[in-house]
């Protein structure tokens, strides 16, 4: 196993450590053998393929942190359950089960940052605890046709996903999850303010910093929420997050482009008896966006009939086209022609990399002659 030298959760070197599987045994038992060897992608330092089992899939973890999440994990299994029989959940569920695909999502790119020999030459500035709820998040839902058992992560295997780890897909025998988070994505049309600028710092005392400017807000609901365009799944979900500074003078926080506990559209539309910005969820429909502000209100499935039903290999490329369209959501600030330079190689590589996996699943799903 990969020596790893900090807590998943909370980044600090491991206090009482014990083991936290990234996917976690409940899942692993649902879904077949948890012993069972899977493919996990190719270690670019090693320049070899790399098997695992998912049971072995740990890291080390803080035992206070492992608890406090465990409470987490007890609260999501009856949900994932439930989403294998189509059932309905509540709105309260669906935030749980955005909390969970945020740990999951995180702690497997801790992991495989490791596992694949750090193939983007980073250094970790965020761990589990430290990403939970503090960006725009989606989860899409897509039941599926196979009778078959199985677990499959997708997307995280890519030099996209190693560099921002926001979007990937999870199947869990028959229903197929596209989740995303990332910075201001949505958040503009769902009313919320958002920056006219992103740049990301590409060297210097800020590098790998995000720098932001002109906030706007409209206080209106915008549909399609999401600029990208998914195949329809059954469940589509949205909930933007406002991010803050936190003062180094008097730990107060400053929510960034408005105040959610003055502005009155923001009031009503974050959630109370939650970390202060984070936003209600709003379910997209085909042709209109509702806020769903009871929380006790159920989430029905849709129906998928026709021309919307998609081959499996069509869904999963959509993770693949989707990092690729989230790479364009920054624009890179440096002085530097050489560090442009190799920035915008390594744009170009993993664009072509993720294009050449997205081929790929989409000929395994067309019809064969």
């Amino acid at each position: 196993m990969v020596d790893i030298k900090f807590c998943v959760f909370c980044g600090k070197p491991p206090q009482s450590k014990n083991k936290e599987h990234i996917l976690p045994q409940w899942l692993l038992k649902l879904t077949g053998d948890p012993n069972r060897v899977v493919s996990m992608g190719y270690n670019h330092k090693r320049k070899t393929d790399i098997s695992f089992s998912w049971k072995s899939l740990v890291t080390p973890a803080c035992e206070e942190c492992n608890t406090e999440y465990s409470c987490l994990e007890g609260e999501v299994r009856p949900i994932v359950e439930a989403l294998l029989e189509r059932a309905p959940l509540t709105v309260d569920n669906y935030s749980t089960l955005l909390d969970w695909l945020d740990k999951v999502r995180v702690g497997l790119w801790l992991n495989y940052h490791l596992l694949m020999g750090n193939p983007t030459g980073i250094k970790p500035s965020f761990y589990i605890n430290s990403r939970l709820r503090k960006k725009d998040r989606f989860v899409a839902i897509y039941p599926t046709q196979e009778k078959n058992i199985g677990l499959n992560a997708h997307g995280v295997e890519t030099l996209s996903f190693h560099g921002a780890p926001s979007a990937f897909g999870l199947r869990i025998n028959n229903i197929f999850l596209i989740n995303c988070s990332s910075d201001y994505i949505f958040s503009g049309r769902c009313g919320f303010p958002y920056p006219v600028s992103m740049q990301l710092h590409l060297d210097g005392e800020s590098s790998g910093h995000l720098q932001v400017d002109n906030f706007k807000s409209t206080g209106k609901i915008k549909s399609p929420i999401f600029n990208f365009k998914l195949h329809k799944p059954s469940v589509l979900l949205f909930q933007p997050i406002m991010q803050s500074v936190i003062s180094e003078i008097d730990q107060s926080i400053t929510f960034l482009g408005g105040n959610p506990a003055v502005d009155p559209y923001l009031l009503a539309s974050t959630k109370q008896g939650m970390q202060p910005g984070v936003g209600k969820i709003y379910r997209q429909f085909k042709d209109h966006v509702s806020r769903l502000d009871d929380e006790n209100a159920k989430v029905e499935f849709d129906t998928i009939t026709g021309s919307e039903c998609r081959p499996a290999g069509q869904l999963v490329s959509q993770v693949y086209e989707l990092q690729t369209f989230l790479q364009g959501a920054y624009t890179p600030l440096t002085e530097s022609l050489e560090v442009r330079k190799h920035w915008n190689q390594r744009q170009k590589l993993m664009k072509q990399l993720n294009r050449s996996i997205t081929k790929s699943y989409i000929n395994a799903s067309s019809p064969k002659n």
